[in-house]
């Protein structure tokens, strides 16, 4: 575990705030890339805009795994929208560690480092995350675990 600075638990903190805007019953996850201690952009796990988010579709596994993004993905796809680079940002996420999909697109969009709270992973998503540290040391991304 890392020692956080008083910004990186303020920003963890933040992303813990986004978390709570998730409408998924079971897990809620926040990110927020900031740069130069200015927020970037933020995301939450959720479905696309544009597609409805019942109770039916967000309360079975197998069919809402097909219609969630992920916090990190929304958090960069929201900058993209915006026209805001995330080169030489940190991500602050909040909920679970990264997913293997996630630190592709991560790496994609020029992050530099990656903070999570917490490396205790469930089960069911350990084999997505597995390879997570790997791929973000080949990279060159730093990726931190701290407790807050």
């Amino acid at each position: 575990m890392t020692l956080l600075s008083k910004w990186d638990k303020r920003f963890i903190n933040i992303a813990e705030s986004v978390s709570t805007w998730s409408k998924d019953p079971s897990r809620k996850i926040g990110a927020i890339a900031v740069r130069n201690r200015k927020i970037l952009s933020t995301g939450y796990n959720g479905f696309p805009k544009g597609i409805e988010d019942t109770e039916a579709r967000l309360n079975v596994r197998e069919i809402k795994y097909q219609y969630v993004v992920h916090a990190e993905m929304n958090c960069i796809y929201n900058a993209a929208e915006n026209g805001i680079s995330l080169r030489d940002s940190t991500l602050y996420i909040y909920g679970l560690p990264v997913c293997g999909d996630c630190s592709l697109g991560i790496i994609q969009a020029g992050v530099l480092r990656v903070v999570a709270v917490s490396k205790a992973t469930p089960e069911r998503w350990k084999a997505a995350i597995g390879k997570t540290d790997e791929i973000f040391k080949e990279a060159g991304v730093e990726y931190e675990f701290a407790e807050i």
